[in-house]
């Protein structure tokens, strides 16, 4: 398994050399999803006062359809390369596909083969970067703690928690976690986000999402991730209904607000496909002990900064490793620079240009809008 800190070391006293590999993965890679630009650091923090826009996500109905759809066209796929990939893992990825395009299409998004391309790259890189592993860890000094498989179990992700007390694993922002092998330093290195994703993070922008935040922010990377895991985090903490507000942690043990604060901590495990990479799956209440456990955990601050300190670091890991959309979603918003793996071919593409929904014509939306 290639490792980004083996990359960054190799660059470090073979830059020249490097210059001319570097431009051949570009050119067999797929397009970035972010423009590689230099980086820099974000200058305008966000605090958590804003709240994405909720338009479009299907419920637990509509996610049970999406999700046996998805596992009918997945049985159809005859190429050895995707069937031999561990079904849980490409279970997840498919059913995080189906879930994020409902949304994007009720902002009259559609997905094209270009981003089948995209997502087939993705789960390419997942099997080099991780091994499909949700709770792979890798310090900058190589020290690594992975099952090489993609069903962990709760037990497995704990260990996060104790790193750098009963491990070698040297816990910093550079420390690599998940099934994509990110690190805490996404949430200030900023790189520009690509023009054709900004309608597709239009539930990031503050548009629709909260009274309190109505004005569009362009963001870029380190906005775009800090608020990517906000908006997981808001179902962990109640906020399931767009008109709905967070829960405060003091009011979770409350008789009114406990219904709703166990259906948001079971909606943030759906929508995260936690049950598909976790051998606890069928475990609903060590699922949800996990997830109450980092429902209120912070990112950082304005003022202090985010992901710069310890328990920030530690946030940050137990997000993306339970949550492993999360994971997926921060890699789509990432340069494919970022990733040593960034050369790996497409795999099960065929698979993701099958779920993608057609775009109405203009008469069937006129219809639509008739009748709706």
């Amino acid at each position: 398994m290639i490792r980004r800190s083996i990359k960054i070391v190799i660059l470090a006293f073979l830059a020249p050399m490097m210059a001319s590999a570097d431009s051949y993965f570009d050119d067999i890679a797929p397009p970035s999803f972010a423009d590689p630009i230099l980086l820099s650091r974000s200058t305008i923090p966000v605090d958590h006062g804003w709240l994405p826009e909720l338009t479009g996500l299907p419920d637990k109905d509509q996610i049970a359809h999406l999700t046996q759809h998805m596992v009918d066209v997945m049985m159809e796929d005859k190429d050895a390369r995707c069937t031999s990939i561990n079904v849980h893992l490409r279970k997840m990825i498919f059913q995080h596909f189906v879930i994020y395009q409902h949304m994007v299409n009720a902002q009259h998004v559609y997905f094209n083969e270009q981003t089948a391309n995209q997502w087939a790259h993705v789960l390419a890189m997942i099997l080099k970067e991780s091994s499909g592993d949700s709770t792979n860890i890798t310090d900058m000094r190589g020290h690594t703690i992975a099952t090489n498989d993609s069903k962990t179990n709760i037990q497995q992700w704990k260990q996060i928690l104790h790193l750098t007390r009963q491990s070698r694993i040297q816990l910093n922002y550079q420390t690599n976690f998940g099934l994509t092998q990110t690190s805490a330093d996404r949430l200030f290195d900023a790189f520009r986000l690509a023009k054709d994703q900004r309608d597709d993070t239009t539930f990031l922008e503050g548009t629709k999402g909260a009274a309190s935040t109505p004005e569009k922010r362009v963001l870029n990377t380190a906005h775009a991730i800090r608020r990517l895991i906000w908006f997981y985090q808001d179902f962990a903490q109640g906020r399931i209904l767009e008109s709905e507000g967070r829960i405060s942690p003091q009011d979770i043990s409350k008789p009114e607000f406990s219904e709703q604060y166990q259906k948001g901590l079971n909606m943030a495990l759906l929508y995260c496909g936690t049950h598909f990479m976790f051998r606890d799956g069928k475990d609903a209440s060590k699922l949800q002990k996990a997830m109450a456990s980092i429902a209120y955990c912070n990112l950082g601050n304005k003022q202090a900064g985010y992901g710069v300190n310890e328990v920030d670091e530690e946030c940050f890991a137990e997000w993306v490793t339970l949550c492993p959309a999360l994971n997926i979603d921060i890699a789509t918003l990432t340069p494919l620079s970022y990733f040593a793996t960034r050369g790996a071919r497409p795999v099960c593409e065929d698979t993701f240009k099958r779920l993608i929904n057609t775009k109405p014509s203009s008469l069937m939306r006129a219809l639509q809008a008739t009748f709706l």
